[in-house]
């Protein structure tokens, strides 16, 4: 199972890559063009909200699997090994509970945005709202898999 979930995060890591690299020529190409050439491309600045908006979530989720995130790890540590562990379960507990409300109300807010179209680009806009289920997915499935490693090593 953990090497299923090693794959999908190199997976994610190199779209995470894509999508910056995108992110980068489109917001230069936007600079140049508004600024040296004195005709702006209307196209650049949305896709590069969507870009931005899609590697925010998805670094997230990324983040996830290396416990990149920030803690609050000298008030956990003034109690013993094993308030810590309850206090473990219960945030694990709590985030999985959240994430599991970004894919359910993710996916209905996706849905509902089909039918909307971006003013520019004219993609449907639930394309751009469903970075928030699958990201709330991939949050749980990396939390899950951190959960169990850290369970297995002790190390909590």
């Amino acid at each position: 199972m953990n090497k299923l979930v090693d794959y999908m995060n190199w997976g994610i890591k190199h779209v995470l890559n894509l999508l910056m690299a995108l992110l980068v020529v489109v917001v230069f190409l936007q600079v140049i063009f508004r600024f040296a050439l004195d005709s702006p491309l209307a196209w650049t600045e949305e896709l590069a909200r969507y870009s931005l908006i899609w590697l925010t979530f998805l670094g997230a989720a990324y983040a996830m699997s290396s416990k990149a995130h920030i803690g609050m790890e000298f008030f956990v540590n003034l109690f013993n090994l094993s308030i810590r562990k309850a206090l473990y379960i219960i945030a694990t507990f709590a985030s999985l509970l959240f994430f599991l409300l970004m894919v359910i109300e993710g996916y209905d807010l996706a849905m509902q945005g089909m039918s909307q179209l971006s003013p520019v680009l004219r993609i449907p806009m639930g394309m751009i709202y469903m970075v928030i289920p699958v990201s709330g997915a991939i949050l749980i499935i990396n939390m899950a898999s951190q959960f169990s490693k850290d369970f297995k090593s002790g190390g909590v």
